[in-house]
């Protein structure tokens, strides 16, 4: 690594105690130097995994890869308050969605066979043990190994999750916006929490996972009901509807580039969108971090993602653009069965 891991825990420190902006400043461009190496890993990592994915007979349903915003980061730190910032092991994450568990599983077994070059340090399974949110996903954690120094000892995470764990995760981070909180954290509104909670282990029950602990009593009916009733008490069909960001039309392939910058503005619902090719990794990452300093929490977000195309970029992250489609088609269903079944008056 260009820096050692005190060297980047220290310039962590420095951005969430410091007063002196000019401190802050020089640990901002310490902190995006160190993040922006991990873009090459990345990549590299990516690519074997679609290697392993072609091996297996694994059609996925995505792949994808981001740079860690620096609100998060932000976020994550003053969250842990023993975690040092050079400790961080998704700065650089990768994610693939796959069709259904039988896919994630085999994938799962696969990966977890030692790998010759990078060091698998740590699996952390959410799908069988989910978070008290009711997020399920299984991580990966790897740390990269080069002869290059900038890259070698650097920590990368992989996220594999099913497509319908997927939609779950896009409406709550999309909902996270809206209510300007971390609900994927089980921060936020108790009773959209308690909602994620129930979609969470109705969801499990229809992949045939464990359901979350608070919910161990209930039945499938039951919880049914209960999504049913705090889907009309908060709104939620209505509110995910209208929480779609307009794009201009743009989403086609005619729009090459390896890096984009999602600027977002929540309050007019529009994002601006910014391409660079794959030599301008080092203006993209310049552009992403004066954009990160411009911009008003709960107002703004932006977000540096690589990607073939606009409209694999949208698949990819459709929770940067506001997008909850497929997982308002669930809702849906789950309360048309209620009314058909006579479950709710």
């Amino acid at each position: 690594m260009i820096y050692s891991k005190k060297q980047i825990s220290k310039a962590g420190k420095v951005l969430l105690t410091s007063k002196s902006q000019e401190d802050i400043n020089i640990a901002l461009d310490i902190i995006n130097t160190w993040r922006t190496s991990h873009l090459h890993p990345l990549r590299v990592m990516k690519n074997a995994l679609l290697r392993i994915l072609l091996n297996s007979s694994i059609n996925p349903i995505l792949v994808s890869q981001r740079l860690k915003r620096l609100s998060s980061i932000e976020y994550k730190l003053d969250l842990n308050e023993n975690m040092g910032l050079g400790g961080m092991q998704d700065i650089g994450g990768y994610r693939v969605v796959l069709k259904d568990l039988k896919d994630l599983i085999k994938l799962q077994k696969t990966l977890e066979k030692p790998n010759r070059r990078h060091k698998l340090e740590r699996v952390v399974d959410y799908v069988q043990t989910p978070k008290k949110s009711g997020y399920r996903s299984i991580h990966f954690i790897y740390r990269y190994s080069s002869k290059v120094e900038k890259h070698d000892g650097l920590k990368l995470e992989l996220q594999v999750r099913t497509k319908l764990q997927h939609n779950w995760a896009t409406a709550v981070e999309t909902a996270g916006i809206f209510t300007k909180t971390s609900l994927k954290s089980s921060q936020g509104p108790d009773d959209w929490l308690e909602f994620f909670q129930v979609v969470s282990s109705l969801f499990a029950i229809k992949e045939e996972l464990p359901k979350l602990e608070i919910h161990a009593d209930k039945n499938m009916e039951e919880l049914m009901v209960y999504c049913y009733n705090l889907c009309n008490k908060l709104n939620i069909l209505t509110t995910l509807k209208a929480l779609r960001v307009s794009t201009n039309k743009i989403e086609t392939d005619n729009f090459p580039g390896e890096y984009y910058i999602l600027n977002i503005n929540i309050k007019e619902m529009k994002v601006q969108i910014l391409i660079y090719d794959k030599k301008e990794y080092e203006r993209a990452t310049r552009e992403y971090l004066r954009l990160e300093k411009s911009i008003t929490e709960g107002e703004n977000a932006v977000v540096l993602v690589l990607a073939s195309s606009i409209k694999s970029l949208k698949k990819a992250y459709p929770s940067y653009f506001l997008d909850t489609s497929e997982f308002i088609q669930a809702l849906e269903k789950i309360n048309r069965n209620c009314e058909t079944l006579k479950l709710v008056k």
